[in-house]
């Protein structure tokens, strides 16, 4: 499964950092993915990376940070609750006040 990890979210990069090192560390580990390993800013954004190869993920840079909420699961969540949450209850409260209204109508009209 592909899913893309973010820059923003592991904090900014580190000049102090040198990916190449150890993505070379790490070569006999996942010798396959150094270059991706390379591409590392800062110690954090390694971890990542090496926690997403060790599920047998792949690993892919995206721009902008939580990109979860546009995903329409998580879209059609909150339209999943107002339709079954919210709707149901201003029915229901539309005709509680449409009865209450009705039964004072009922009391005021001359019998």
């Amino acid at each position: 499964m592909m899913r893309c990890l973010y820059r923003s979210d592991y904090g900014p990069a580190d000049p102090g950092f040198n990916a190449q090192g150890s993505a070379q560390r790490l070569a006999k580990d996942y010798p396959a993915y150094t270059n991706v390993l390379a591409t590392a800013e800062n110690s954090r954004q390694m971890d990542a990376i090496l926690r997403r190869l060790a599920h047998g993920d792949s690993v892919a840079w995206c721009e902008t940070g939580y990109g979860w909420v546009e995903t329409p699961a998580f879209e059609n969540g909150f339209t999943l609750a107002a339709l079954f949450i919210l709707l149901p209850v201003a029915c229901w409260r539309l005709a509680l006040w449409m009865r209450r209204r009705r039964a004072s109508a009922d009391r005021r009209a001359p019998a």
